[in-house]
């Protein structure tokens, strides 16, 4: 975080939100899949339980940064001729 002590600035805001979002999401779902294992939806159980879990997978990777920071390349050693 780029502010100074005892300070925050909009980006640290911004970050505190998201975090606190993606919290809630993390809560969300784990009270899902602890609830999925007791779930009795008769014949159609064995066809709604690998759905949901598919998409409760997609849910989290869509929560989650997967961005890759930007890196400057290694320079490579210049080769004697």
């Amino acid at each position: 975080m780029g502010s100074k002590s005892f300070s925050l600035d909009m980006t640290d805001t911004m970050n505190l939100f998201k975090n606190a979002l993606l919290v809630a999401v993390a809560a969300f779902l784990t009270a899902v899949v602890n609830s999925l294992g007791h779930l009795d939806l008769g014949q159609y159980t064995p066809l709604i339980v690998p759905m949901v879990t598919v998409i409760l997978d997609t849910i989290i990777k869509w929560a989650k940064n997967n961005s890759k920071p930007e890196t400057d390349p290694e320079p490579t050693p210049d080769k004697p001729e």
